[in-house]
This record gives C-alpha cells, sequence and structure tokens, in this order.
C-alpha cells in the first residue's frame, strides 16, 4: 500500500492561498488558519477561497430588557430578531354598583436586523405601565375614573435598520383598546381590556389584555366590584432579542 504524506498544498497561478494540514490533522486556509472548535467551512463565492466561519441557526443568545438601557450585539452574531412590546394600560377604579374595566395590552413590533442594519449597539427605551384608575365621590354619588395609557417601547439601531415602536395600551374606562406597533415587519396590535359584568348582584372584573410574552406589556386586571376601590397599574414594556 503506497502512502502520500504532504503538509500544504499551493496553487501556482491563481490569487487563492495555500491549503495547510496540521500535525493533528487539522485543516487551514490562508496561513494556516484552522478556525475554532464548532466553527464550519463557508463558501466566499467564485474566484476566492473558503474560510472558517460560525454555523447559521444553532442556540441563539437571549438578551431580555425590562428597563430602558443599550443593546451591544454579542460577538459573532450576525442575525437579529427583535420582539419590541408597548406597555399595558391600567385598570380602571371600581364601586359598590360595578366592577372596574381592564386596561389594555401593548402593542408588539417584530423585525430580523443583520449586521449592517443593527450597527454597534441599539438604545432601548421601556415604556411604563399606565397608571391605576381610582373612584371620586361627588354629592353623595361615586364615579370611577379611567386608568391610564401605557407607555411607548422603542429600539432604536445604531446602524441602517428602522427604529420600532410598540405602543403602549389604553387605559380601561377610557375604551381599553390594545396598543399598535409600527415600522415591524409585523405589527402585532395588543388585546383590548374587557369590560365588567354583573350578574344576579355577583361582579366579574374586566380582565386586562393579553400580551405575546406573559407579563411583559399586560394589560391590568380590575379589582372585583361591590365596593369603592382603585385598579391596577399595567405592565412595563419589554424588548427580546435573539441572536444568532
Amino acid at each position: 500500500m503506497s502512502k502520500f504524506d504532504v503538509t500544504e498544498i499551493e496553487y501556482t497561478g491563481y490569487t487563492v492561498p495555500s491549503i495547510t494540514f496540521g500535525s493533528s490533522g487539522q485543516l487551514g486556509f490562508n496561513s494556516a488558519s484552522y478556525g475554532t472548535s464548532g466553527q464550519v467551512l463557508k463558501s466566499q463565492g467564485v474566484n476566492t477561497y473558503p474560510i472558517w466561519g460560525d454555523a447559521p441557526g444553532g442556540t441563539p443568545s437571549i438578551q431580555v430588557f425590562t428597563s430602558s438601557g443599550t443593546f451591544t450585539p454579542t460577538s459573532g452574531k450576525t442575525i437579529f430578531i427583535v420582539y419590541c412590546i408597548g406597555a399595558g394600560g391600567g385598570s380602571s377604579g371600581s364601586s359598590t354598583s360595578s366592577a372596574g374595566y381592564g386596561g389594555g395590552s401593548g402593542g408588539c413590533a417584530w423585525y430580523n436586523y443583520n449586521t449592517t442594519q443593527m450597527g454597534s449597539s441599539a438604545s432601548v427605551t421601556i415604556g411604563t405601565g399606565g397608571a391605576a384608575g381610582s373612584y371620586t365621590s361627588f354629592l353623595g354619588n361615586v364615579y370611577i375614573t379611567a386608568g391610564s395609557n401605557g407607555g411607548d417601547t422603542t429600539f432604536n439601531p445604531g446602524g441602517t435598520g428602522v427604529t420600532l415602536t410598540g405602543g403602549g395600551g389604553q387605559g380601561g374606562g377610557a375604551n381599553g383598546l390594545g396598543g399598535t406597533a409600527t415600522n415591524g415587519r409585523y405589527n402585532w396590535k395588543g388585546q383590548a381590556g374587557d369590560h365588567p359584568n354583573a350578574v344576579y348582584s355577583t361582579y366579574y372584573i374586566g380582565r386586562g389584555g393579553a400580551s405575546i410574552f406573559h407579563g411583559g406589556g399586560r394589560g391590568a386586571d380590575a379589582n372585583t366590584g361591590g365596593s369603592n376601590g382603585s385598579g391596577n397599574a399595567g405592565s412595563n414594556g419589554l424588548v427580546v432579542v435573539f441572536e444568532y
């Protein structure tokens, strides 16, 4: 059996680097560039040499923002999927004759950025949940007040990509509609808060609108009727970034 030992192959007449075989059998390109563990060989197209690089897909890195700050891409990641969710609206107050109205949840903008669109960082502003409604008495009558609207959440990349806005949900008792969203490849409107009901003196509260992520951007549930009371504040907004 014949054996052919080689440590380097070089193509003459072409502007391509040599192929190198390391002592442990590793394969290198361009001055013995062997890559790192877990990388795969990638084509760079015609008339140029392949390179070692990270495999597409795989397990993503996840960054979650519950307060305002700055997103910095993880080294080696090239695809960024962003969910930008507005804050939920607060629920209204309740009275002896009515349960409260639920607040609307925040809207959600979804976008997938590449490295050019993302840039070196992105500014994140998280919307604040709408304040709870209350009640007021005047000349012996009790009036419930609406919850406040939730604040907008924004994601503003430093590159060429668009700025996402997840709009805050409306307060319960002031329509309680879900927030809108803008500039996403997909823009989902938040869910509206429910109106209260009473059946044979049993009070059923108005539930807050649900969020695409549990908790973040959710509209506030109202309190049980039968007594004068304040509502509940909406949940703050949320930004979730999946990096590949």
